[in-house]
C-alpha cells in the first residue's frame, strides 16, 4: 500500500470524510495512549502520524526514529503535548495546523462571554430544578470593556465579533509593537483601532487587568506563559469582572482562581481549557465544577464540523508534504 500515516482515532473520527477520501497514501486509526500508538508506529512502519491534545513523552518519538525522519502533525494549534526537544533529538519534525480554527475558537469566547453577562449557567441549572424565579440581573455585552490578552489571529478576530457585532470597547494587549501589528494587518494603526473598537493597546497587562469587565485570554502555553494568570494577577482584576479562557490551560493558576470565585473576588469565570484534561482539581477541595460562578466547556473549542474538516486537510497537507520531501512547505514547531 506504500506509505501510511496514523492517526489518533479521536481526530480520525472528527475529520473521518477527509481521511477516508485520502489517495496519497494509506491513512489508518489508532488509540490516542503513547503506548498503543507507538506500538501502530512499528507495527506499520509509518514515518508520520497526526495527533490530538494528549502529551507524548517518550515511546513515540523512540518508534518514529529512523535515518529517513519522521513527523507528528498536530490535529490543531497548540502543541504543548508533543517535547519538542526529544523530537529533534530523534530526527522527529512537529508541525501544527494555524488559522483553520480561528472562527471556532473565536465563537466559542463571545458564547462564554454572553454567557457570563447574562448568568445562563445559573439559569439552565435553576429551571433543572423547577425553580423559575429570575436570577440577578445581568449586564448588556455593549460597552462593555473587554480585555484581549494576546492579540494574534484568534484573539483579533474575539475582538471583531465583540465590537462589531455587539458594540463593544476593546482593550488590546499583546508584546508585539504598534508597527509590527500594523504589517500583520497591512493597514494603519488608526484603522485597526477604529475596525476593533481598540479603546487602548499596550504591552501593560496589569493595567489592562484593572480595567476590564471581560479579560479574555489568547496566548500560548511557554514555560514563561505558564499560570500567567496567578494570584496576583487575579487580584488585580475588577470584583465584578469576568475571566474566560479558551487558549490553554495552563494558563491560569486554577487554585488561586478556585480562591478568587469562592469568596466572590471575581464575578465568574468560563474555561473550556485546563491544566489537567480530562479536568481533574488541582487539590483537594478546590473543585472549579462546585461553584455557581463557573461556566464550563470539555476543550470543544475548535470542535466544530467547519474546522475538524480544516485542521484533517490541514495535517494531511503536512504528511504528504513531509513524505514526498517538500519539507519548506511544513507548518513546522519544532525549530
Amino acid at each position: 500500500m506504500g506509505e501510511v500515516v496514523i492517526v489518533t482515532e479521536r481526530e480520525y473520527v472528527k475529520g473521518r470524510a477527509v481521511f477516508e477520501a485520502e489517495s496519497r497514501f494509506g491513512v489508518q486509526p489508532a488509540s490516542g495512549d503513547e503506548k498503543s500508538l507507538a506500538e501502530a508506529v512499528r507495527l506499520t512502519g509509518a514515518r508520520a502520524v497526526i495527533v490530538g491534545v494528549e502529551r507524548y513523552e517518550g515511546l513515540l518519538y523512540e518508534a518514529l526514529e529512523n535515518s529517513g525522519g519522521a513527523l507528528i502533525a498536530r490535529f490543531g494549534v497548540g502543541h504543548d503535548g508533543v517535547d519538542k526537544e526529544r523530537a529533534r533529538k530523534h530526527g522527529v519534525f512537529v508541525t501544527n495546523t494555524p488559522g483553520v480554527l480561528d472562527s471556532s475558537v473565536a465563537e466559542l469566547a463571545m458564547w462564554m462571554i454572553g454567557a457570563l453577562l447574562r448568568g445562563l449557567g445559573s439559569c439552565d441549572s435553576r429551571m433543572r430544578e423547577g425553580d423559575f424565579s429570575s436570577p440577578s440581573a445581568g449586564w448588556e455585552a455593549r460597552s462593555r470593556l473587554l480585555a484581549v490578552i494576546g492579540f494574534g489571529a484568534i484573539g483579533r478576530r474575539v475582538a471583531s465579533v465583540a465590537h462589531q457585532g455587539f458594540g463593544m470597547r476593546v482593550l488590546a494587549a499583546d508584546i508585539r509593537s504598534r508597527e509590527e501589528l500594523e504589517k500583520i494587518e497591512n493597514r494603519s494603526f488608526e484603522e485597526i483601532r477604529a475596525h476593533y473598537g481598540l479603546e487602548d493597546y499596550t504591552s501593560d497587562i496589569d493595567d489592562v487587568l484593572g480595567r476590564a469587565d471581560i479579560v479574555s485570554l489568547h496566548l500560548t502555553a511557554t514555560p514563561e506563559t505558564r499560570h500567567f494568570m496567578n494570584a496576583r494577577r487575579l487580584g488585580l482584576m475588577k470584583q465584578d469582572a469576568c475571566l474566560v479562557n479558551t487558549s490553554r490551560g495552563s494558563l491560569i493558576d486554577e487554585a488561586a482562581l478556585y480562591g478568587a470565585l469562592e469568596v466572590g473576588r471575581l464575578a465568574g469565570a468560563a474555561l473550556d481549557v485546563y491544566e489537567s484534561e480530562p479536568y481533574k482539581p488541582v487539590a483537594e477541595g478546590k473543585d472549579l465544577r462546585t461553584l455557581k460562578n463557573v461556566f464550563l466547556t470539555p476543550h470543544i473549542g475548535s470542535n466544530t464540523r467547519e474546522a475538524n474538516e480544516r485542521m484533517a486537510r490541514a495535517a494531511l497537507s503536512n504528511a504528504g508534504n513531509f513524505l514526498a520531501g517538500h519539507l519548506d512547505a511544513l507548518n513546522r514547531v519544532d525549530r
